[in-house]
């Protein structure tokens, strides 16, 4: 991973410059009110707490380029190998973060980094995509010790902070609470691994989402921070993707048929909007849908679709959103009802539906679909217990 490289101008950037522009996407986006709390200057590129990163040639690292924040150093985590986990431990210096520990009920957190700014949001949903590293994903010790982070979200008229940094339950996101142990398996699901190469972390969470329901145009704070927790030693790290904090217009994520959330071709797919008063503007692969100014378009062909509406005076958002449409499968031939014998009268009989397979495929390239079988209607309408 390369970590604040000298050919990026964003390697010097401030971190409030790091927010505005790699962080935040959507037009119009209003933010201001930045404070922060950071170890280096700008121009210390190599000694900074947080940074500029980039995915380099032939790595599988989830995002392209983003922002990190850190509470040791951020060069060190990326551009060279460094043997050993943990990696020297590079504390920055800095005290810890009394609004962190108010959200997670710890105490003794030192060597925190942070950002807080106001925004608002002219969408009533708003998230960001980020992943956690450590250094304390070696394979023991996250069963006792976790650094701590937080993303804190409040209305500006509020004193108390939500923590936008949790597993889909409200757990906390946190090595205790992601890992993969022999001693203390917990989320395992949400655990991408140990020692993957592309950084001098650790291990690491999957790419997780923080999202929040908002009210446009009313002026909310946030705080995004990271720290170490009772020692200064084994530092943690937050990634968070450049460009996907949205604030304005989202049309969601791209629907291809590898994420397998591609819509089927049989059947119209509806793109939306949260502004159905507003006039909009469609676009499929450039060029303008005549007539189609609803906040909704019905769509039945792969393609770029695009959209754009003014949100206020002097202020036009715009999102795009790429639709691949996935071949509708058949039921190639209809299945009789099966009659089984319990021939011992136990109880018990074997039957394996898998053998069914091909007569249900037919024609169709069985790699394309996949079949499953469920004991109710409901529970293959709602794809449970298969």
């Amino acid at each position: 991973m390369e970590i604040n490289a000298a050919a990026d101008p964003e390697s010097v950037m401030s971190l409030p410059e790091l927010v505005e522009n790699v962080l935040i996407s959507g037009d119009c986006a209003d933010v201001s009110n930045f404070t922060q709390q950071v170890g280096g200057l700008p121009n210390q590129s190599t000694t900074k707490s947080y940074g500029f990163f980039r995915r380099p040639l032939g790595s599988t690292f989830p995002f392209e380029s983003g922002v990190i924040l850190t509470s040791g150093q951020a060069y060190p985590a990326g551009n060279t190998v460094v043997a050993g986990n943990p990696y020297p431990d590079f504390a920055n210096g800095l005290p810890g973060d009394a609004d962190l520990e108010t959200a997670l009920g710890q105490t003794n957190t030192n060597d925190a980094t942070y950002v807080k700014f106001e925004f608002v949001p002219t969408s009533p949903d708003f998230n960001f995509r980020f992943l956690m590293a450590s250094e304390e994903y070696d394979g023991s010790t996250e069963c006792a010790f976790a650094d701590s982070f937080a993303f804190l979200l409040k209305d500006v008229t509020s004193p108390n902070y939500t923590n936008l940094a949790v597993l889909p339950d409200g757990t906390p996101v946190s090595v205790t609470n992601i890992n993969d142990s022999t001693g203390c398996p917990a989320n395992i699901p949400f655990f991408e691994g140990y020692d993957l190469g592309d950084t001098n972390y650790g291990g690491r969470t999957v790419v997780l989402t923080a999202s929040a329901t908002v009210i446009p145009n009313r002026t909310y704070e946030i705080k995004l921070v990271v720290a170490d927790q009772g020692d200064s030693a084994w530092d943690s790290a937050i990634f968070l993707e450049a460009g996907s904090f949205n604030i304005g217009l989202d049309l969601g994520p791209d629907l291809t048929i590898s994420a397998g959330n591609a819509p089927c071709s049989d059947t119209p797919f509806p793109l939306s909007t949260n502004y159905p008063g507003l006039t909009h503007t469609w676009y499929q692969d450039g060029i303008e849908v005549i007539g189609e100014t609803s906040n909704i378009l019905n769509i039945s062909s792969t393609g770029i679709y695009t959209v754009e509406v003014e949100l206020a005076v002097g202020c036009t958002g715009s999102d795009e959103i790429f639709v691949e449409f996935a071949e509708t499968p058949i039921i190639a031939n209809a299945l009789s009802d099966l009659m089984i014998c319990d021939d011992d009268n136990d109880g018990f009989f074997g039957l394996d539906l898998t053998s069914l397979n091909p007569i249900i495929y037919g024609a169709q390239n069985p790699l394309e679909f996949s079949i499953s079988y469920h004991p109710t209607q409901v529970d293959a309408d709602n794809n449970t217990s298969a």
